[in-house]
């Protein structure tokens, strides 16, 4: 029993250990700091690493004193910041304190515009998406808002998308940091648009006009423009004729083609049975329709079994093993 007793307690101290250390925040103090003001937080003049995000954010907002006036600066000692953490209730073995002995804290400001991050916004998506440059369209959703951050080097880190969707509007997550150090994190919609080749008439194409290059054209227009059975190839359409009138502008589609059956009913075709090596081939009409892959109906001209089919072309019709 005295054992079990003790093995419990050797446990409770193991897991202790564990969980001490994962709670336990690394905290790298900075040469130099720029800041805001009115007040210096330790977030400001650190960088801090942990597992538990809400001690993290706690710390970061920890209050070190007030701010030097603008464009003057203050030193703040690493033994301040250990003085400032017991002072909050933390003990040694919640924090590693590490980096410079003496850290300089700059009071200094610039406004920042969310429009500029539009262009590494672009970079990002794009290589995300993994197309062109010129075929996806980022624009950011809402005003333009004005940010204080400290005076640096503003460098921006963007996180994916929850959905892991690119297209439409999209919500973003992006990093602010500056000089290297990271100072905010800002939520973005987005409105992506992507590209796609797409075949459109150049002028007013009549029902019954061949498709030509003279009055269609390969165009690249954003999955918002492109309906479903649009045609993203020039040699799918020419030769081809128009189902119906299409004005100039349009995106084709194969409901706007007009595609013949390659068997029409009441033609004579070769109704083939292919078994193992070895292939059977009779005399047959078409009992209905048919173009490439439909399965129609033939009927054989000696004994006027009616058998079922894919059209394979304009003669001739694969039917199914058992049908001779």
């Amino acid at each position: 029993m005295k054992f079990l007793s003790f093995l419990a307690l050797c446990c409770f101290a193991f897991w202790g250990l564990v969980t001490a250390a994962e709670e336990s925040v690394s905290i790298r103090m900075m040469e130099k700091a720029t800041v805001v003001g009115p007040k210096v937080s330790l977030g400001d003049v650190a960088d801090l690493i942990g597992k538990n995000n809400a001690i993290l954010s706690k710390l970061r907002r920890l209050d070190l004193g007030m701010a030097a006036p603008a464009g003057r600066q203050i030193k703040i000692k690493k033994g301040y910041v250990k003085i400032a953490l017991r002072r909050e209730g933390y003990s040694d073995k919640d924090f590693v304190l590490s980096g410079a002995e003496t850290t300089g804290v700059l009071t200094d400001s610039q406004q920042f515009s969310t429009a500029e991050l539009l262009a590494s916004l672009r970079t990002f998506v794009t290589k995300a998406v993994g197309a062109p440059p010129e075929d996806v369209d980022v624009q950011l959703s809402g005003l333009d808002k004005k940010i204080t951050l400290p005076a640096g080097d503003v460098r921006a880190e963007f996180r994916p998308p929850l959905s892991g969707n690119y297209e439409g509007t999209v919500f973003l997550t992006t990093e602010l940091s500056v000089n290297g150090h990271s100072v905010k994190v800002l939520p973005l919609r987005v409105k992506v648009e992507i590209s796609h080749p797409v075949v459109v008439t150049k002028r007013n194409i009549e029902k019954g006009d061949k498709f030509t290059t003279e009055n269609v054209v390969i165009s690249r227009r954003p999955t918002s423009a492109v309906m479903r059975g649009s045609i993203g190839r020039l040699e799918d359409v020419l030769g081809r004729s128009a189902a119906a009138p299409i004005p100039p502008g349009t995106v084709v589609r194969m409901t706007e083609i007009f595609d013949p059956p390659l068997i029409k009913q009441g033609s004579l075709v070769q109704a083939v049975v292919r078994k193992a090596n070895v292939e059977i081939t009779v005399e047959a009409r078409a009992v209905e329709n048919g173009k490439v892959g439909d399965r129609i109906r033939v009927e054989n001209t000696e004994s006027h079994k009616v058998l079922k089919g894919k059209v394979l072309n304009e003669k001739t019709v694969l039917v199914d093993q058992d049908a001779l």
